[in-house]
């Protein structure tokens, strides 16, 4: 279970070290790194033809690198040990632990249905709603966590390693937000649990390595919803909320998780109640002993008279797909415009298929995206036009 502690413990050295140190060690972490400095990215083998070829467009990437890289660094500069330890778990090997819970058929077929009595997925919905392809009895990791999308199809972040990415980008956005409310509202107090604030952002989506696992022809899997409580209701929140209960991961932790999506004020409480009780269910855990819920006449509500602080960053954090949806709607059609140059029939012996033999445009997508991402490409575009775009995404093919 976390401690809240406003310092920090620096493994190396078996110390408290301070605020200072501790900001300058987060900046450390989020500045670009230099290929080198770190071992490569190494598909495993035993991967799904998709999910390989995800794997390896991800590990050629230095883009993808880099910020694998720093975002190992920045997990390890999680003070509470547990945490910390239970997060560089998770980065290295996201195997649905939620999943071996259920390892027959009948199981599976049981807590879809009692999700479906619930309310919190539709009638008539597959066992792979919960269960998807790669979760088998047994079953290793899908994919890494380092290539899997981070939305669905043509969404933010929906390249390999784009999950990697949108969680990176989310933590140091909530370390920087913590800051800020520690500095305008509590006089630098560290009253922000900052180890709470990083874990959730990295725990917060990261069942997506299963849900959004890539098809042969370099589309993502459909996901489905779970939750009952609207358009945020997406698979991969209840079950990452429920993956952090069944890693052992405290209510307090939990919630502020699954307040990515809302807020719980200004009316939103009830969604994220929800949540709570469908990921509860999930994990075979009881929402009340468990300290998410409590009762309120007929009605669930969250436990804390007072919800953390710590959940409101996670929430405040997660707003990158402002940019990035709006990026990839705007890179999308010019990478329809150039697929044409680039994307073949794999017996085409073209001059564009010896540089470039995408054989999708799924897959020519995805490369493109993975090495120089939506946002990237969309401030390319916004600088210096058509020109500057096309020359980048020759490069690109290229190397």
């Amino acid at each position: 279970m976390e401690k809240s502690s406003h310092m920090c413990v620096d493994a190396g050295r078996s110390r408290l070290f301070g605020r200072a140190e501790f900001l300058g060690a987060l900046g450390v972490a989020a500045a670009p790194l230099v290929i080198g400095e770190f071992a490569p990215l190494m598909p495993p083998t035993g991967l799904s033809v998709g999910n390989a070829r995800a794997a390896r467009i991800a590990a050629s990437s230095p883009f993808i690198a880099t910020t694998y890289a720093a975002t190992v660094a920045l997990a390890r500069s999680i003070g509470d040990r547990a945490l910390r330890e239970s997060v560089l778990a998770l980065l290295e090997d996201p195997k649905p632990l939620y999943a071996a819970k259920y390892p027959t058929p009948e199981s599976r077929a049981a807590l879809r249905d009692a999700l479906v009595r619930e309310g919190y997925i539709a009638a008539g919905s597959p066992v792979e709603s919960i269960f998807p392809l790669g979760t088998e009895a047994g079953a290793r990791a899908p994919q890494p966590f380092w290539c899997a999308g981070g939305s669905g199809e043509n969404s933010h972040h929906s390249y390999p390693g784009g999950l990697l990415v949108h969680e990176f980008f989310n933590a140091s956005l909530a370390t920087s937000l913590a800051s800020a409310y520690d500095r305008v509202y509590f006089s630098n107090r560290n009253a922000i649990d900052r180890d709470t604030v990083i874990g959730a952002a990295l725990y917060h989506d990261i069942m997506k390595t299963v849900v959004f696992q890539w098809n042969q022809d370099g589309t993502l899997f459909k996901e489905y919803p779970i939750g009952g409580a609207g358009k945020e209701d997406g698979g991969h929140h209840v079950l990452s909320g429920a993956e952090a209960i069944v890693r052992g991961r405290s209510a307090r932790f939990v919630i502020a998780l699954l307040s990515a999506h809302a807020a719980p004020s200004l009316g939103d409480e009830a969604k994220v109640a929800k949540w709570c009780r469908a990921a509860a269910l999930v994990a075979g855990v009881d929402p009340v002993e468990y300290g998410l819920l409590k009762k309120h006449g007929s009605d669930d509500v969250l436990a804390p008279s007072y919800v953390p602080i710590e959940a409101f960053v996670n929430y405040l954090s997660d707003h990158d797909y402002v940019l990035s949806v709006h990026a990839v709607h705007e890179v999308l059609p010019q990478l329809q415009r150039l697929a044409p140059r680039y994307v073949v029939s794999p017996t085409t012996a073209t001059a564009a298929a010896r540089r470039a033999p995408y054989t999708s445009f799924a897959w020519f997508k995805n490369d493109a995206l993975a090495n120089l991402s939506a946002i990237g490409l969309y401030q390319t575009l916004a600088g210096g036009g058509e020109g500057a775009f096309d020359r980048a995404i020759a490069k690109l093919t290229e190397r």
